[in-house]
């Protein structure tokens, strides 16, 4: 099938190894990690060494993108800074878009080796550009990572993420009148357990710190919290398409590997188009309208994919309702989160920079999990991918994701992300 993203955790890692480290020393370890990462996915022998090499590309995925925000928070002129957020966030909404359509033509014309092979030259034109462009213009600082506020997150979303894996696959267990349900369903509250303590510890020993981690003192703003929030129900949404929508057109509606991933391509280039126009409207409208606006789109997209993809749908339906989606989804994602940092003093942009990155990630691979048991639980006990019956179950599955990433979609514009706290508030163009 079509390669699915995953996401590895390393952003938290970012706000001390930016203190302590220039910008440019930094793009090399991104560099470094994502070729060792890919030269070894290419050459595998099995899975934990393909395992590795995708924990060493996640963990150079998650510096490179709170630094490439980092630049444009420090360095963009405060009359521009919306339209190059909407430039950067649409390296985050555009990619894992396009990887399925990447992945459906590398399975349909070539080894699956060469997914991480074509990468490279875009690695080495990435260091060249790099190396001539990014420079360190505020002074570094010394900085100390403490192992155990690193321990703490990666138990704390590691067991998350299984958590929900081994919940989905209790409520399996229990569509096949399988007698493991109940060890599966007891596994997934231990995880939960352990997660929430993880984390519950990382929160302690953080406000107990004097250098934490990442400084959960930006939480304490209400509208910071609002557009993380929003930010967090945005990316899930996305990648949640990302997932069903290839699976569930090869699975349940007998597209090609190649149709199914070229089926997000339109949504995939809209979005790359529309996204810094949609940090121009920013800085010239303020928030309000452009990101309220936006999210009405978005939401209309999934309402119509939830309402209309069927039995017999073709995938021309999945492509025109995705691409409504993408139209609202590229025009208020970056703004979402150009206007949450907006609110933050400048000796936290770092802290607030990492959150968003660390919980998109996140998000990310919840939104994965999640989409996995709606399609496993409808495909229980419906025999196998050649069976009609097996195909039913799918395409229920897929309806009933639809449903619910609608739902998740209706909740962002619920929130006051988009609403000024003050009538002259414009978080953005004339707030920062």
């Amino acid at each position: 099938g079509v390669p699915v993203e995953r996401h590895a955790p390393g952003t938290p890692v970012f706000f001390y190894l930016s203190n302590a480290n220039s910008s440019c020393a930094l793009f090399l370890t991104v560099i470094v990690l994502c070729i060792t990462g890919c030269v070894m996915a290419a050459y595998t022998l099995n899975f934990p060494m393909l395992m590795t090499a995708r924990i060493l590309q996640g963990a150079g995925t998650g510096i490179a993108l709170p630094l490439m925000f980092n630049i444009i928070l420090e360095q963009s002129p405060k009359s521009k800074i919306g339209m190059l957020m909407g430039v950067g966030g649409m390296v985050v909404a555009v990619a894992p878009a396009l990887g399925p359509t990447v992945g459906g033509l590398v399975g349909t014309f070539m080894p699956w080796r060469w997914i991480f092979v074509i990468l490279l030259p875009f690695l080495f034109v990435s260091l060249v550009c790099g190396l001539k462009t990014i420079h360190q213009v505020t002074p570094t600082e010394e900085a100390h990572i403490n192992p155990l506020h690193v321990l703490c997150l990666a138990v704390g979303f590691v067991c998350f993420v299984f958590a929900l894996d081994r919940g989905g696959s209790a409520v399996t267990a229990v569509s096949n009148g399988d007698t493991t349900a109940t060890t599966q369903c007891v596994i997934a509250v231990v995880l939960l357990l352990i997660a929430m303590a993880a984390l519950l510890v990382f929160a302690w020993v953080s406000h107990r710190a004097f250098s934490p981690l990442a400084r959960l003192t930006v939480l304490r703003s209400v509208k910071f919290r609002w557009h993380l929030l929003a930010y967090v129900l945005l990316q899930f949404v996305t990648i949640g398409y990302g997932y069903m929508i290839p699976n569930a057109s090869q699975l349940g509606f007998g597209a090609s590997v190649l149709a199914a991933g070229v089926v997000l391509l339109p949504g995939a280039l809209l979005g790359a188009a529309s996204a810094p126009v949609s940090g121009s409207l920013l800085d010239k409208f303020g928030p309000v309208r452009p990101m309220f606006t936006a999210m009405i789109v978005g939401l209309l997209g999934t309402v119509l994919m939830a309402a209309f993809i069927g039995a017999g749908s073709s995938m021309v339906m999945f492509g025109l309702w995705y691409f409504v989606y993408m139209l609202g989804f590229s025009m208020c994602f970056a703004n979402t989160m150009t206007c949450g940092m907006a609110v933050l003093p400048p000796e936290l942009k770092a802290d607030g920079n990492a959150l968003f990155n660390t919980f998109q990630q996140l998000s990310g691979a919840v939104a994965t999990t999640v989409m996995a048991v709606f399609l496993g639980v409808a495909q229980a006990g419906h025999g196998s991918a050649r069976d009609a019956e097996f195909v039913t179950a799918t395409q229920s599955g897929a309806h009933w994701g639809f449903v619910f990433l609608a739902v998740v979609m209706a909740c962002a514009p619920c929130s006051p992300t988009c609403v000024p706290s003050r009538p002259n508030d414009s978080c953005c163009a004339h707030g920062m």
